[in-house]
């Protein structure tokens, strides 16, 4: 077994900077995991890009600690710290090289993080983790034991790495996520996905047209709409299903709004973002959000997708969601796969998935720890 070491890496500023180079290995050590559970780094993130993400804003502070053997970083604990709302809470995620797993590294990390956690009064950890679907079902194979969270929608292999990890640290599983994925190849033919997409918001737009209309941005905000905006990101941080999650609602604002689209176009990011709005009261009570990065142009997250509650039943969701899809093949003619999750509760937001062709490739462990 090889001697490790625990502590904090200070964030710079820049790569430039001292200890770039330090940050630069972190954030290889977090590719090598990633590529080593799903076979593609399709969820890589380059050292620029990771360090714009985490550089500290009014609305939270990063914390970052590695492992070391000799002078090696080969595991990562990354903290995130809400400081205007959830202020119990923080989130964490372990990061293991393969080839140094079993030897204690992830449970000293762990205990580092409970360690800074208890001395800045936070009380809640939460965590996720990923297993890939193998065989493109949405469900583990039947011979392979299973945890279940307290909602009973969906399930995690129990002999998992990460949930071996969290159960023996004290973690709850308090939600499962299905991810999913819709390979564009198909939308590019007009005779096949692309003409059935445009059916599909064609449908729902029939439906809710009479009294909402689309507005549709790229990046920033238009300035008339940031208000409405802030309220629907505010709503979408409780609204969506939480399982078990101790989550409060986040405080949106203008100026939050700015900050992230800032951080975002630094780190490497772009954005889609459609909205629906009410035609008689002029207000935003629907959106969904698609971001792209230039250091990975073929691949697109589906981020937030909300309507406001007292304006669900008219298909807004599907409308919003297909027009926005169909911004994609002009606006980033180089994607090709979208990856989406949804909590396994949340059946209507994975039935307008499934209806638009997105299918499962894995699922997300929502984990939970109440520190004493």
């Amino acid at each position: 077994m090889d001697t490790f070491s625990i502590g904090q890496l200070r964030i710079p500023a820049s790569l430039d900077a001292e200890g770039g180079d330090d940050f630069a290995q972190s954030a290889a050590v977090g590719n090598a995991v990633e590529h080593h559970l799903w076979g593609h780094d399709d969820f890589a993130t380059d050292a620029e890009e990771r360090l714009a993400m985490v550089q500290p804003t009014p609305e939270r502070d990063y914390v970052l600690a590695v492992a070391r053997t000799a002078r090696t970083i080969v595991a990562n604990a990354r903290i995130s710290i809400p400081l205007r709302d959830n202020l119990r809470a923080a989130y964490v995620q372990i990061e293991v090289l393969p080839q140094v797993r079993r030897q204690g590294i992830a449970q000293a990390l762990l205990a580092f993080v409970e360690q800074h956690l208890s001395s800045r009064g936070r009380t809640i950890m939460m965590s996720w983790s990923d297993a890939r679907v193998d065989d493109g079902g949405d469900r583990p194979s039947p011979d392979r034991p299973v945890l279940v969270p307290p909602t009973g929608a969906g399930s995690y292999p129990a002999d998992d790495a990460a949930a071996v990890l969290a159960l023996g640290a004290g973690f709850e599983l308090v939600q499962v996520d299905r991810q999913s994925v819709l390979h564009l190849a198909s939308m590019r033919s007009r005779r096949s996905g692309a003409g059935d997409l445009e059916r599909k918001e064609a449908e729902a737009r029939a439906v809710g047209s009479g009294q909402y209309e689309l507005v549709a941005w790229l990046d920033r905000c238009p300035e008339d709409l940031v208000e409405d905006y802030a309220l629907l990101r505010r709503r979408m941080s409780t609204d969506p299903p939480l399982g078990g999650f101790t989550q409060e609602e986040e405080l949106w604002d203008a100026g939050r709004i700015r900050r992230a689209e800032e951080r975002a176009l630094a780190g490497g990011a772009s954005s889609l973002v459609c909205a629906v709005r009410h035609r008689s009261s002029g207000q935003l009570v629907g959106h969904t959000i698609l971001e792209r990065f230039d250091s990975r142009p073929a691949v697109v997250y589906q981020e937030d997708t909300l309507v406001l509650e007292e304006h669900r039943g008219h298909r807004l969701g599907m409308w919003l969601k297909a027009a926005n899809l169909g911004r994609v093949l002009d606006a980033w003619p180089s994607a090709e796969r979208i990856y989406t999750w949804n909590a396994e509760e949340n059946s209507f937001m994975l039935n307008v998935n499934i209806a638009l062709g997105f299918r499962p490739a894995g699922r997300t462990a929502g984990w939970q720890k109440v520190l004493a």
